[in-house]
């Protein structure tokens, strides 16, 4: 079968719609109630995500605050506070014994998580997960802060990018270095050819 250009033209089309329609009432009304039906199912769905987003905002959950600040292993002050629970970040500290020092530096009011306390004892306590810690005595640097970035060179070459000072112990610097830069940094520091270069603050 074949139509000519009038027999599909919009108005025959519209007309033919309209004759349909005016024959069968029950189509207009059904399509409006499936209208109204799908307007319905997404104010719901709108209605219920506001409410969960406001159920996060209402929910409260405290938190380990600190008062002061505080820098590398300085002993940790701080408060519990309640916030709503969607401004909880992950790994926050849900426990914090008494003496535990800061591993980085952390801000008058800054929720504390898990990665901001020394865990243990030893120059490794202050040090990220997975990092080794190695002594490095450099005659050149004396009474260095914990907790600054350092580049490790030896004889012009650059043993460790980034590194980071975790103790201090008299003329010995412990240095916190990448797994795969620790030996060659090792190497360096036993015969004295390790040197410790401050890097400007990331």
């Amino acid at each position: 079968m074949s139509f000519t250009p009038r027999e599909l033209s919009p108005a025959r089309l519209g007309r033919n719609a309209r004759l349909v329609l005016a024959r069968r009432p029950w189509i207009r009304w059904l399509t409006v109630g499936a209208v109204a039906a799908a307007a319905g199912a997404s104010v719901h769905a709108q209605l219920q995500s506001l409410d969960a987003a406001r159920a996060q905002w209402t929910d409260q959950q405290r938190v380990p605050v600190a008062t002061a600040t505080l820098s590398p292993g300085d002993v940790l002050v701080w408060e519990w506070r309640s916030i709503p629970a969607v401004g909880v970040p992950d790994g926050v500290a849900l426990s914090i014994p008494d003496g535990v020092v800061a591993r980085q530096h952390l801000g008058t009011g800054e929720i504390i998580v898990d990665a901001d306390m020394s865990v243990g004892d030893g120059p490794a306590a202050g040090a990220a997960a997975g990092r080794v810690v190695v002594p490095v005595s450099d005659p050149l640097v004396t009474s260095p802060a914990v907790g600054l970035d350092v580049t490790i060179y030896s004889d012009g070459l650059v043993l460790a990018d980034e590194a980071r000072i975790v103790q201090v112990d008299g003329a010995v610097v412990f240095v916190e270095v990448d797994a795969t830069d620790a030996p060659m940094v090792a190497a360096a520091a036993q015969t004295r050819q390790a040197s410790i270069a401050f890097v400007a603050p990331r």
